[in-house]
C-alpha cells in the first residue's frame, strides 16, 4: 500500500490539474488561461518564479505570462531574450526528444529527462530522470539572473495545431512553441512526480495554445470575409462603380495605402485612383506614373502565360528575373506567387533598385503587387503599400543582434531598444486575401469598362439632348433672372406705405386701382379720387370702378360717368402739360384764372380743390390720378403732393409689371408646350437607341451560338456511324477469335460492351434533340431581334408572340417565388402584316411581362385558382388584325386605368418599374396607326387589345 503522504499528494495533483483543465475549458482567451496556469504551477511547486516563455518567428523569446514572488526574484514579464541564449541543438532536442532540464546549483548538476526517442520519436517507456555536470558558461548565466534552481519543460505543438503542412517523420510534424519555465532562487530538488504534473500541466497549455491557434485561424477568415463582403458591396453599388472608396476600403483593411491601376485601351484611357502615401511620378513630364515602368509592367503580363524557358520559371516571373540578373533573394523574402509580387522591404529588394528611388521621399516600405487578370487579357494591377514602424523592444539585458554572445550574460537589466521606420513584412494569409480582393477588382473591372463601351454607343445622342436640355434651363435661368430683377425693382419702389404694400399684393389692374384709390382717400382725408384713362386719340373718360368717394359725397355720382371728357387741348397737344410729367395743384378753383366753362365744369361736379398726378407707363402718359375736395377749398402739402406722385409711380410701375407678366406667362406657356414635346421626343430616342442596343445584343449571341451547335448537330450522324463501324469490327473480330485470351476477355467483361452498344444510340439520339432544342431557341432569338429588318416588311406575327414567349418561358415554369403560368393559344389563320417586328415584339414582350408580373404578384394574395394567360388572334376584316393578350388576375381599377398609357405612371413598388413599358407601347402601336385598348375590371382580369392594319397606308414616320 502507498503511504498516506504520497497518496494525499497524488489526490492533490489530480485535482489541481482537474482544475487547470476546467479553466482551461472555460476561456477561450490565451493570456488569461496561461496567466492563471503559471500561479497554479508555481502555488503547487512553491518556487520563486514560474513563466512561460514564447519563441517569436526569428527564434527570440519573450516571457509572456509570470507568477513571481517579487521579493526573491526580479520580474522578467514582457522582456525578450536574443535567439542565442538557447542554442540550436538544444531547441532541436526540444522538439525531437520533448527534452526536460533540471539544474540544481546546490549540486551543480542538471537533470536531463527526454519524453521521446530523439532517432525515431517514439515516446520513452523509461523517463527517469538522468544528471550530468552542468555547463559552467550555463552557471554563469543562472547566477546572473539570480537562480538557484531551475526547471525547463517545452511546449511543443503537433502539426494540426499550427496549421503546418505534413511532413516526412513525426518530429518534422512538430513545433517548438515556447517554454514552461520554473526559477527558484535556493536550491532546489524536483521529484519525478512534480515532473510529471508539470509536463501534465504542459500537455493540457499545449492543448489550449492549439485551441487558441485555431480560434484565432476562425476570428481571421471571419475578419477576411466581412472585409471582402464590405469592399465586394462598394465594388457593386452602381453600373459606374466608386473605384474610390473600394480602393480605401481594401486598403484599409490590409492597415495600409493602396492604388488601382487600369490600362488604357482603344476605348477607355488610363484610369489611375490612389489612396494613402504615394510614390513619385516617374516622369512628370509626361505624367507616367510607375505602374508604367518597364519592369513591373512586364511582370503584370508574365501571368498570361504557364510555360517555363530555359531557366525553369515564366519569363518575366520574378524568379525569372532573379535568374537572369543572377540577384540574390533578400533577406526576409516571401516566396512569390503566380499571381502577386510580396516585396516585403523596397530597399532591400534588388529588382526594386531603379524604383525604390521614386519612394524616397515618402515612409513606404513595403508593397504588394496583384496583377488584375480577366481570361486572356491583364486589365491593370492593384498594389498595397505599408509604411516602416517605429518600434521598441525590452530586452533582458544589452544585446547586440549583430554578434554573437562571446560570454556568458551578465546583466539582466532592461535594455530599450528602439528601432525606426521597420519594414513590415507581408504573411501568407495577407497575400492570399490580396489575391481574393485582386480577383474581384478584376470581374468588376471588366464589367465596368464593358458598361462605359455600352454607355459611349449612346454618347452622341445624350449629348444632343443634353444641349437642348441645358438650352432649355439657359433659358428657363433668363426668364427667371428677368422675373427676379423686375420684382427686386418693384419692391424698391414700393417702400414707403401699407398703401404701395397692397398695391403689391395685386397684378389685378382693377384691384390695385380700387384699392389704391380707397387707401389714398383714406390717408390724405380725400373726398374723392378719380382714375382718367386717355384714349387713342388723347380723348378720355374717368374709369367709374376705380373711383372712391366718402359716403357724404356719394350723392352726386360717379366723374364724368357716361359722359365723354374731350378736352381739346389735350388732345390737341396729346397730354398737354402732363406729357412731360408736370403735376397739377390746384387750392381753389377761382385762382388760376381758369376759362368760365372749365369752371362751371367744375362747380357741376362740386369740386373746390383738386390735384391731377400723370400715370405713365414705362414713357408713355396712360392716364391721370386725381385727388378732389367737394366741401371746401384745400392747401395741398408738399408732402402730399410727393406722396400721390409716389403713388402714381407706383400705379405706373404696377401697369407695366401687369402687361409684362401677361407677356410673360404666354410665353411660360409657350415654353411648358415646347418642353412636353422635347421630353416626349427624347423617351422616343432613349427608346431607339436602347432597343437597338438589345437587338444587336441578341442577335449577336444568336449568331455566336449557331455556328458551334450547328458543327455539333452535323457531326452527330458521323459519330454514330463510325461508332457502329467499330462495333461491327469488333463482332467480325470476336467471330473470328472466339476464344480470346484470358486478360482480353476480363477486359470485354469490365467494358460491357453490350449496355455500350445499347445505349451509344440513344445517347446520340439525345444529343440530337437537345442541338435541335438549342436551333429552335437561336432562331427564336433571332426572330425577335429582327436587326436584318431596317424597313417595314410583311412579317408572319404568330413567330414573333411565340419567340417572345421562349424568352420569357423562365418565368412561366414555377419556382419558389413564380405559381405555374398555363398559356392558352387561340390562334386563326392571319395575314402577313407589315410593320417593324422588333418594334411590334418590344411590345409583345412589354403586354407579357405585366400579365406575368400581376399573375406572381395575384399568386401571393391566393394560391388556390390556376393562373393563365390567354393569347387569341384574329382577322377583324382583309384590311386589320386583332392580338388579345388576357390574364386572370387581380383586374385594374378604373381610376388607374385611365392613367395606364401616361409615361412614368406605375403601380408597381419603387425600383422595380420605370413606367415607360406601356407609353412606348401605345407610341410604336400608334407609330403603326394601330389602336391599343385595355379592358379591366376588379377580380375579372386584365385584357390588352392590339389593332394592327395588314398594310401601311401611310409612310410609319
Amino acid at each position: 500500500m502507498l503511504p498516506t503522504h504520497d497518496i494525499s499528494s497524488s489526490l492533490n495533483r489530480e485535482v489541481l490539474l482537474h482544475r487547470i483543465a476546467n479553466r482551461i475549458r472555460q476561456s477561450l482567451e490565451l493570456p488569461e488561461i496561461l496567466r492563471k496556469t503559471v500561479a497554479e504551477v508555481r502555488s503547487y511547486l512553491g518556487t520563486d518564479r514560474v513563466k512561460i516563455y514564447q519563441f517569436q518567428p526569428d527564434d527570440h523569446g519573450v516571457v509572456i505570462a509570470e507568477s513571481l514572488q517579487s521579493d526573491r526574484l526580479p520580474s522578467l514579464l514582457g522582456l525578450h531574450f536574443p535567439a542565442d541564449d538557447i542554442p540550436p541543438y538544444a531547441r532541436e532536442l526540444f522538439v525531437r526528444a520533448r527534452q526536460r532540464s533540471i539544474i540544481n546549483m546546490g549540486t551543480h548538476e542538471i537533470g536531463i529527462s527526454p519524453l521521446n526517442c530523439p532517432e525515431t520519436g517514439e515516446l520513452l517507456n523509461d523517463t527517469d530522470i538522468r544528471y550530468r555536470p552542468v555547463d559552467p558558461c550555463h552557471q554563469e548565466y543562472l547566477t546572473a539572473m539570480g537562480v538557484q534552481s531551475s526547471i525547463v519543460v517545452p511546449v511543443v505543438l503537433e502539426a494540426e495545431a499550427t496549421g503546418s503542412s505534413q511532413g516526412p517523420s513525426p518530429q518534422s510534424q512538430s513545433q517548438l512553441w515556447g517554454l514552461l519555465v520554473s526559477h527558484h532562487a535556493e536550491p532546489h530538488t524536483v521529484t519525478e512526480e512534480e515532473l510529471q504534473f508539470i509536463q501534465a500541466v504542459v500537455d493540457q497549455v499545449a492543448v489550449a495554445i492549439a485551441q487558441s491557434i485555431l480560434l484565432e485561424q476562425v476570428r481571421a477568415q471571419a475578419r477576411q470575409e466581412a472585409n471582402l463582403n464590405r469592399v465586394t458591396a462598394l465594388l457593386q453599388t452602381s453600373p459606374t462603380v466608386d473605384w474610390q472608396d473600394a480602393l480605401k476600403e481594401a486598403a484599409d483593411t490590409l492597415d495600409g495605402g493602396g492604388r488601382l491601376y487600369l490600362f488604357p485601351d482603344t476605348h477607355h484611357p488610363r484610369e489611375l485612383y490612389t489612396c494613402g502615401e504615394q510614390p513619385t511620378l516617374i516622369d512628370s513630364t509626361q505624367n507616367r506614373c510607375i505602374e508604367e515602368n518597364l519592369l513591373w509592367q512586364r511582370y503584370l503580363h508574365s501571368v498570361l502565360t504557364t510555360a517555363t524557358d530555359g531557366t525553369g520559371y515564366q519569363p518575366w516571373s520574378v524568379e525569372w528575373m532573379r535568374a537572369v540578373y543572377e540577384l540574390a533573394e533578400p533577406t526576409q523574402s516571401t516566396k512569390p506567387a503566380l499571381s502577386s509580387w510580396a516585396v516585403n522591404d523596397i530597399y532591400q529588394e534588388p529588382l526594386f533598385r531603379t524604383l525604390a528611388p521614386f519612394f524616397s521621399d515618402t515612409r513606404i516600405r513595403s508593397a504588394l503587387i496583384i496583377p488584375l487578370k480577366h481570361g486572356a487579357q491583364v486589365i491593370g494591377c492593384l498594389t498595397f503599400f505599408r509604411s516602416g514602424l517605429d518600434t521598441e523592444t525590452l530586452w533582458a539585458g544589452y544585446h547586440n543582434p549583430d554578434t554573437r554572445q562571446l560570454m556568458a550574460r551578465q546583466s539582466f537589466d532592461v535594455w530599450r531598444q528602439i528601432q525606426k521606420e521597420q519594414s513590415q513584412s507581408w504573411v501568407e494569409e495577407e497575400i492570399k486575401y490580396a489575391q481574393v480582393l485582386g480577383e474581384r477588382f478584376s470581374a468588376t473591372a471588366k464589367q465596368y469598362r464593358l458598361y462605359q463601351q455600352v454607355q459611349g454607343l449612346n454618347a452622341n445622342l445624350e449629348r444632343q439632348v443634353e444641349e437642348r436640355t441645358e438650352e432649355l434651363r439657359q433659358r428657363s435661368e433668363q426668364l427667371q433672372q428677368t422675373n427676379i430683377e423686375l420684382e427686386y425693382l418693384v419692391e424698391r419702389q414700393t417702400t414707403l406705405s401699407r398703401i404701395v404694400s397692397k398695391i403689391r399684393q395685386s397684378l389685378e389692374i382693377d384691384t390695385i386701382f380700387q384699392i389704391t384709390t380707397q387707401e389714398l382717400s383714406q390717408v390724405l382725408k380725400a373726398e374723392r379720387v378719380a382714375v382718367y384713362r386717355f384714349k387713342p386719340d388723347w380723348g378720355g373718360e374717368f374709369v367709374g370702378n376705380y373711383e372712391a368717394t366718402i359716403p357724404e359725397w356719394q350723392s352726386i355720382g360717379h366723374l364724368g360717368v357716361s359722359m365723354v371728357w374731350d378736352d381739346t387741348h389735350l388732345q390737341e397737344t396729346q397730354g398737354g402739360r402732363y406729357r412731360n410729367g408736370e403735376i397739377s395743384v390746384v387750392a381753389d378753383i377761382y385762382q388760376p384764372g381758369y376759362a368760365q366753362c372749365h369752371i362751371d365744369l367744375l362747380e357741376q361736379f362740386e369740386i373746390k380743390a383738386f390735384m391731377i398726378v400723370p400715370l405713365f407707363v414705362g414713357s408713355s402718359l396712360w392716364g391721370l390720378l386725381g385727388v378732389y375736395q367737394h366741401s371746401t377749398t384745400r392747401h395741398w402739402k408738399q408732402s402730399e403732393v410727393e406722396f400721390v406722385s409716389q403713388i402714381a409711380t407706383q400705379l405706373g410701375v404696377a401697369l407695366q409689371h401687369a402687361q409684362l407678366l401677361a407677356s410673360t406667362k404666354q410665353q411660360a406657356e409657350q415654353l411648358a408646350n415646347t418642353l412636353a414635346d422635347l421630353n416626349q421626343t427624347q423617351l422616343q430616342l432613349v427608346h431607339s437607341e436602347k432597343m437597338s442596343s438589345l437587338g444587336q445584343l441578341v442577335a449577336g449571341i444568336a449568331h455566336e451560338v449557331n455556328n458551334p451547335i450547328n458543327f455539333i448537330h452535323g457531326n452527330l450522324a458521323p459519330i454514330q456511324e463510325y461508332t457502329q463501324t467499330l462495333l461491327d469490327l469488333i463482332h467480325a473480330y470476336q467471330q473470328e477469335h472466339p476464344t480470346p485470351s484470358a486478360a482480353l476477355d476480363q477486359q470485354l467483361e469490365d467494358s460491357d460492351l453490350s449496355y455500350i452498344e445499347e445505349d451509344f444510340p440513344k445517347l446520340c439520339a439525345s444529343m440530337k434533340l437537345g442541338t435541335d432544342r438549342i436551333r429552335e431557341i437561336v432562331q427564336s432569338l433571332r426572330n425577335f431581334s429582327r436587326l436584318d429588318e431596317a424597313d417595314v416588311r410583311a412579317v408572319d406575327l404568330h413567330e414573333g408572340l411565340e419567340s417572345t414567349l421562349l424568352i420569357l418561358q423562365h418565368r412561366l415554369k414555377p419556382g419558389p417565388s413564380n405559381p405555374v403560368i398555363a398559356i392558352e393559344r387561340h390562334y386563326e389563320e392571319l395575314p402577313l402584316v407589315e410593320c417593324y417586328a422588333g418594334q411590334l415584339n418590344q411590345v409583345f414582350m412589354n403586354l407579357l411581362s405585366n400579365a406575368i408580373d400581376e399573375l406572381v404578384d395575384a399568386a401571393t394574395e391566393s394560391t388556390t385558382s390556376s393562373k393563365t394567360i390567354t393569347i387569341a388572334t384574329r382577322s377583324v376584316d382583309a384590311e386589320w388584325v386583332e392580338i388579345v393578350i388576357q390574364d386572370n388576375g387581380r383586374g385594374i381599377p378604373e381610376a388607374v386605368q385611365a392613367k395606364l398609357l401616361d409615361p412614368f405612371f406605375t403601380t408597381k413598388p419603387m425600383g422595380q418599374g420605370t413606367g415607360l413599358g406601356l407609353f412606348i407601347s401605345h407610341q410604336i402601336v400608334e407609330k403603326h396607326n394601330g389602336e391599343l385598348l385595355c379592358r379591366s375590371q376588379l377580380g375579372e382580369g386584365t385584357e390588352f387589345v392590339l389593332k394592327l392594319p395588314v398594310q401601311q397606308r401611310v409612310a410609319i414616320a
